[in-house]
């Protein structure tokens, strides 16, 4: 009888550090999909917005020889708080998405660029006594569109608006309330399986918190190895796309999503011990 009293504890125990480390992985998930600090710090730090800037002009300057429009003629109309401006707003977009929000659009305002654009144009088509046409009309817009694009590309560091393009975004809103909803059962889960095995061993004084604290030390160690692994190796540093913009973009949420991970499963990881170490110190008749 004795031994499958203690083969239920370790079972509920098993459980618990299983539901503990789902609950951590599962929080940490939601936050990346529905906190847009997250990503707006990571566009000020990484300082997104210049590098973004420097990177149009010269994409603008690369195709002079080919357009023959100077690059001053679209980078004197944006500015890297305007495109700070657009990346956090992009991310906002996204994260107000998952979080109910029933739209998902990225609304940039590029009227400083297509009067600009406009402006040399019909500049130029004075210069050479040119009567604007058809013709004329149909290569402006055609400019417009594709300096739009570009910078659109470019503001795109996290991949949000080609994600969206894709229906990925979408998708993952779908599947978003699942995982709250898995956020807060198994951190219910949790709370019951603490406590059923604390009262459990209700007449054992402090040894009560023993299997408990093994629980929640095995949950935390269990996703504290993983995120210690991307952060202290080189996995993240290797991602593929050396990109000047995209790289640091992407490596950051990388990065912060293992630190959080780290962080997170680390405090449960002490609170076990906490919860091992009160019971050992205090139970005279041992475990």
């Amino acid at each position: 009888m004795n031994g499958r009293y203690y083969i239920g504890r370790i079972i509920l125990t098993i459980l618990l550090a299983f539901s503990v480390a789902g609950y951590i992985g599962a929080s940490i998930g939601r936050s990346i999909l529905s906190d847009s600090t997250i990503y707006t710090d990571i566009v000020e730090s990484e300082g997104l917005a210049e590098k973004a800037y420097a990177a149009l002009q010269k994409d603008f300057q690369a195709e002079y020889n080919t357009t023959m429009i100077p690059a001053e003629v679209y980078m004197d109309a944006i500015t890297p708080e305007w495109i700070e401006n657009a990346m956090k707003q992009d991310a906002s977009a996204v994260t107000d998405y998952m979080s109910g929000a029933k739209s998902l659009a990225f609304s940039h305002d590029y009227t400083a660029i297509e009067e600009s654009i406009t402006e040399f144009f019909h500049e130029y088509a004075e210069s050479i006594d040119y009567e604007p046409d058809e013709v004329f009309e149909e290569k402006l817009s055609e400019t417009v569109e594709k300096a739009e694009t570009k910078i659109s590309s470019r503001i795109d560091a996290f991949y949000m608006q080609t994600l969206t393009e894709n229906g990925m975004i979408q998708k993952a809103g779908k599947y978003y309330p699942l995982l709250t909803g898995g956020v807060w059962t198994l951190a219910g889960i949790s709370v019951v399986l603490a406590a059923v095995l604390v009262i459990l061993d209700r007449n054992n004084g402090w040894r009560r918190l023993y299997f408990s604290g093994t629980g929640f030390f095995a949950g935390g160690a269990l996703m504290t190895i993983p995120s210690a692994y991307l952060l202290f190796s080189d996995v993240i540093d290797s991602f593929s796309i050396k990109d000047p913009v995209i790289y640091p973009a992407v490596t950051g949420v990388m990065e912060s999503a293992a630190q959080f991970l780290f962080v997170k499963a680390a405090v449960f990881a002490v609170i076990g011990l906490v919860l091992i170490g009160v019971s050992a110190a205090f139970n005279r008749k041992g475990i």
